[in-house]
């Protein structure tokens, strides 16, 4: 009898566990490719790191180049007005990609993506604004063909979370050297490249999923042992 109460008890375990860590397999993930509502570049003069003076649009986006007391970037702004998710949807990654198309006028090291409130209107004010750092990538090693990705998920989700319409982004040089940049597609534009997760039910931690579960067994055999007991002293009765 014990062992069948120990048999039960383990069955009991086994059916709580799988219907808990099933309900795991009701998370869809789906990736969305974003490209710019707008593209444009734009070089100023620059006193020191992110801060820019005498800003002006120039024709073409494709050049990034560093030198000093000057820089010109490459701009992109996204609309990401449907990504206002449902409370139970989140973004998972939000990953800006770009081409290395060659390389001009020296090596560079390292180059750097800046985030900004955008409006999809190019505007040289874009880069008197907001923009700040989000991250870097060092091409110091990169070739002509090679795929540049940048993860600005924290970025993304912050103007989603604030309800913004468009997310811009801007490729500078950290360092001296220039490179021209050719997209991601056809056109030579860049992409964003987004990838959210729907999960039906939260999904407890492991550690309450095993608690639920024991519980639920250990509840079950001593049901059934205080039965038993009962069961003998009626019988000695």
């Amino acid at each position: 009898m014990k062992n069948l109460y120990h048999k039960v008890a383990v069955a009991s375990v086994c059916t709580a566990l799988g219907f808990v860590l099933g309900a795991n397999e009701e998370a869809k993930a789906a990736t969305f490719t974003l490209t710019p509502t707008i593209q444009f570049g734009a070089t100023a003069s620059m006193y020191q790191m992110g801060v820019y003076e005498d800003v002006r649009l120039i024709p073409g986006d494709e050049y990034v180049s560093y030198g000093p007391g000057s820089i010109t970037t490459r701009l992109a702004e996204f609309n990401i007005s449907n990504f206002f998710l449902a409370p139970n949807t989140i973004i998972r990654s939000a990953i800006f990609q770009d081409k290395i198309s060659s390389f001009q006028g020296g090596r560079p090291g390292t180059l750097g993506i800046f985030g900004y409130l955008g409006n999809g209107t190019a505007e040289a004010s874009d880069l008197l604004g907001d923009e700040v750092l989000l991250t870097s990538v060092d091409i110091s090693s990169s070739s002509p063909g090679d795929t540049l990705s940048f993860d600005v998920t924290p970025f993304v989700n912050q103007r989603v979370s604030n309800g913004d319409t468009f997310a811009g982004f801007a490729i500078s040089l950290l360092n001296v050297g220039g490179v021209a940049l050719g997209g991601t597609d056809a056109l030579g534009r860049s992409s964003l490249v987004i990838e959210t997760v729907d999960a039906a039910e939260p999904v407890p931690e492991p550690t309450a999923i095993f608690g639920s579960a024991l519980a639920l067994g250990l509840g079950g055999w001593l049901k059934r042992k205080k039965s038993s007991q009962q069961h003998k002293t009626t019988s000695q009765g």
